[in-house]
C-alpha cells in the first residue's frame, strides 16, 4: 500500500516542487500566458478528448456533476456556520470553504489514482466547480452575477460540444481526437507547475486566519464528500474521485477575486499557501482514504 500511495503522490510533489524552485530562482516564467493557454486551449481539449474517448456514460457524468453540486451545498452550509460563529465576513472567506483547487491539484491526483476513468469523472466534477466559481463566486465576492463572462469561457463551449457528441454518439474524426489529446496532455503538468510557482509568489498575511480557514476548507470538503457519497450510494472510482476533489485546498482563483473586489487579498493569499502546503503534507492520508472508499485497499 505504501508503494502504491508513493507512486501517486511522488510525481505530484515533484512537479509542484519544480514550479516552486523555478520561481524561487527567478527564472523566466510568464504566468499570464501559460495560465491562459492552459485555461483557454488545453483544458477545453482535455475535457473533449477525455470524455469522448473514455468508456463513460452520460449518466455517470451527470451523477458526478450532481455530486459536485451537493458537495458545494454542504461546504457552503459548513462555511456559513463557521464564519458566523467566528464573526468573519462571508464575502471575504466563504469561497475558501466552497471551492477546492479541483483544477491544479484535483485533476492530476484523480488521474494518478484512478487512471483515465478517474480523470473523466474528475473533469465532470471540475466543470461544476468552475461554473460555480464564475457564478456563485462572483455573486459572493462582488454582489452581482456576470453570466456574460461565464458564457465566454472556452470550457463551457467545450462542455456543450462534448455532451452533444456523447448524446448523439457521433464519430469524432481521428485527427481531431489526436489533436485534442496532444493539447490536453499539457494541462496536468502545466497546472502543477503553475501551482508551484504560485506557492513561491504568494505571501502569508495572517497565520491565525490562514490556519483557521485551511482547517475549515478541509472540514467543509470532507463533510460534503462523505454526505454525498453515502446519500448517493457512490462506490468504486466515483466515491474516490469525489473524496479527492472535495478535499483539495483553497482554490488559487480566490486570490484573484479578492484582489479584484478588495476582499483582503493578502489574507486570502496566506490561506491559499497554508491550505495548499497542508494538503500536500496530508496527501498520503487523502490518497489512502480515496483508495479505501473505492474499495481498493
Amino acid at each position: 500500500m505504501f508503494v502504491q500511495i508513493l507512486a501517486v503522490i511522488a510525481p505530484v510533489l515533484s512537479i509542484v516542487a519544480l514550479g516552486y524552485v523555478w520561481a524561487w530562482r527567478s527564472l523566466p516564467f510568464d504566468n499570464a500566458t501559460i495560465g491562459s493557454i492552459v485555461l483557454n486551449v488545453g483544458t477545453p481539449c482535455l475535457i473533449f478528448s477525455t470524455l469522448t474517448g473514455a468508456d463513460i456514460r452520460v449518466s455517470e457524468v451527470g451523477l458526478i456533476a450532481l455530486a459536485a453540486a451537493g458537495v458545494i451545498a454542504v461546504s457552503t452550509a459548513v462555511g456559513v456556520a463557521v464564519l458566523r460563529a467566528a464573526r468573519l465576513p462571508l464575502n471575504t472567506y466563504l469561497l475558501t470553504a466552497m471551492h477546492g483547487n479541483s483544477g491544479n491539484m484535483g485533476l492530476p491526483l484523480a488521474a494518478m489514482v484512478f487512471g483515465v476513468e478517474g480523470l473523466a469523472l474528475a473533469i465532470a466534477y471540475f466543470l461544476v466547480i468552475s461554473i460555480s466559481q464564475h457564478t456563485l463566486g462572483l455573486v459572493i465576492s462582488a454582489g452581482r452575477v456576470e453570466l456574460a463572462s461565464l458564457m465566454r469561457q472556452p470550457i463551457v463551449h467545450a462542455s456543450a460540444l462534448t455532451v452533444l457528441v456523447l448524446l448523439t454518439e457521433a464519430e469524432v474524426p481521428a485527427w481531431i481526437m489526436r489533436t485534442t489529446e496532444l493539447l490536453g496532455g499539457l494541462v496536468i503538468p502545466a497546472m502543477l507547475i503553475l501551482l508551484g510557482v504560485s506557492l513561491a509568489q504568494l505571501k502569508v498575511g495572517d497565520l491565525r486566519i490562514a490556519f483557521g480557514m485551511s482547517a475549515m476548507r478541509f472540514a467543509a470538503g470532507a463533510a460534503g464528500a462523505l454526505t454525498v457519497i453515502f446519500a448517493f450510494g457512490l462506490g468504486a472510482a466515483e466515491a474516490g474521485v469525489v473524496w479527492i476533489m472535495a478535499t483539495m485546498p483553497v482554490a488559487v482563483i480566490n486570490v484573484i477575486f479578492a484582489e479584484r473586489f478588495a476582499r483582503s487579498p493578502e489574507r486570502i493569499a496566506g490561506v491559499i499557501v497554508v491550505s495548499t502546503l497542508s494538503t500536500l503534507a496530508a496527501l498520503p492520508l487523502v490518497v489512502w482514504v480515496a483508495l479505501w472508499i473505492s474499495g481498493q485497499t
